[in-house]
């Protein structure tokens, strides 16, 4: 049987190597393109000029990655051939020394199935209604210290690791907006957002201790997995321990939530704007989770191991999905889950704060646009920076490009705009990885997103 501990890690390694497509739906690359049908997603505040109506399923469609681990982190070049970080030829320093203390990997879908605008009321009201799927593996350095070094030839070797999740989330969103003009400087515009969760599951261990010698390992450890009906625990009758799991037939609704979106934009100057925003404040509530949990006041004794993996063979020959699946029979030992009970869970959404600026030349045919984007919610804290140079040569095609800095690494991304009277195209992305491998994966950071939509315009020409 496979344990959540092998998907937590061993899994999650491979999401960041084969990953070829960061916690949003939206590029953030549109946030200065005034003609975007979709910027509202990050701006509720921003409006179109006219009217519009999206194809059903490809009005908006996003697909990303965010991690700063990559293929190069896992798979090094020896004598013409790759080989995993397990090898001996791979210091334990050199491999490492790529982590960080702790490393993500988020996985992010969206596709907006209908969508519209329609100016009335004294501005410009939005719906919008779209499947999300956000699913992420956090990985603290110490998990991979303790697979690549193991257990010291004498005495005792001691790991401590806390905070190893893995979790996804999948809803729909319905979204409701109102954007309008206060004054000639000022706008203001609000969201409000009805969740439909589909399912959710999560597993945690909060804390692992293990202590190594050459006879045995003691194992003491705290955590929990909990999962919508999706997921089916299998248990020993006897003892309650969780022997396996299994993906079931029961879709329905999991959950609701409730949030919001507030935005604001105000020229200061001729040609000079600034606007901010605070997207996704509120939560989820998933219900009936069937939960397992450890058992924090009794640690356990485990003696059959003889090594943790098994390094590459002599010819440097090992897939890393064979790897990942070693790995993940010889850590299915480290944790002991008992189903407990059902109970319904609350989470936050993952409220994100966005603050621009942007200033005008040349009849705003060129601008330069400043973009600070910070994550509240979920494991871990994103920030990121953002310069953008906005080129509109013509009315009915407008292109940016950017570069960013983030805790995850950098990036440069470009978006282009069809915008003439009658629909409106984009695509594009935020970020370009600047090394592939033969196979298009992302060598250094698996950091890359691609979006595109196209939606039909109609209607009076409004100013914006």
């Amino acid at each position: 049987m496979k344990y959540i501990i092998k998907h937590i890690a061993s899994i999650g390694i491979a999401i960041a190597l084969s990953a070829g497509v960061s916690a949003q739906t939206t590029l953030n690359s549109s946030y200065f393109m005034k003609k975007m049908t979709m910027r509202n997603q990050l701006n509720p505040a921003f409006k179109t000029e006219n009217n519009y109506i999206g194809i059903p399923a490809l009005n908006n469609f996003y697909i990303g990655v965010n991690s700063n681990l990559g293929m190069g982190t896992f798979l090094y070049p020896r004598d013409n051939s790759l080989v995993t970080f397990l090898h001996e030829s791979v210091p334990a320093n050199e491999f490492l020394g790529k982590l960080s203390a702790n490393n993500t990997i988020e996985l992010d879908l969206g596709i907006d199935l209908i969508s519209f605008g329609f100016w009335a009321w004294g501005g410009q009201n939005t719906f919008n209604l779209a499947l999300k799927s956000n699913t992420g593996a956090y990985l603290p350095r110490e998990i991979f210290e303790f697979l690549k070094t193991g257990q010291e030839a004498t005495g005792v070797t001691r790991y401590d690791m806390s905070n190893i999740t893995a979790t996804t989330s999948n809803y729909l969103e319905l979204a409701l907006g109102h954007a309008r003009d206060i004054t000639d400087k000022l706008s203001a515009g609000a969201k409000i957002k009805v969740l439909i969760g589909a399912a959710h599951a999560e597993a945690r261990i909060d804390r692992m201790d293990i202590s190594m010698s050459q006879n045995e390992w003691t194992i003491k450890q705290a955590g929990h997995l909990q999962a919508t009906s999706l997921l089916e625990l299998t248990t020993d009758p006897e003892t309650g321990e969780v022997t396996g799991y299994d993906f079931g037939n029961h879709f329905g609704v999991a959950g609701f939530g409730l949030g919001f979106d507030l935005g604001a934009t105000y020229e200061i100057i001729d040609n000079l704007t600034l606007s901010a925003a605070l997207t996704d404040i509120g939560f989820m509530r998933w219900n009936n989770l069937t939960r397992a949990e450890t058992d924090p006041d009794k640690g356990f004794i485990y003696t059959g191991f003889d090594n943790i993996g098994a390094e590459d063979d002599e010819n440097g020959e090992n897939p890393f999905d064979q790897k990942a699946d070693q790995l993940g029979d010889d850590l299915k030992a480290l944790t002991k889950f008992y189903q407990s009970d059902t109970r319904s869970v609350a989470n936050s959404l993952r409220t994100t704060l966005r603050i621009g600026a942007e200033y005008g030349i040349l009849d705003d045919a060129i601008s330069f646009g400043l973009l600070s984007t910070t994550r509240f919610g979920g494991y871990r804290t994103y920030a990121e920076g953002m310069a953008a140079v906005n080129f509109r040569p013509l009315s009915g095609l407008h292109l940016t490009i950017n570069g960013s800095v983030s805790n995850t690494g950098s990036s440069v991304g470009a978006i282009l705009n069809l915008c003439t009277p009658g629909f409106n195209f984009f695509l594009g992305t935020d970020y370009f990885a600047t090394q592939y491998s033969k196979q298009f994966i992302p060598i250094n950071h698996a950091r890359a997103n691609f979006s595109f939509g196209f939606n039909i315009t109609f209607g009076k020409k409004h100013e914006i």
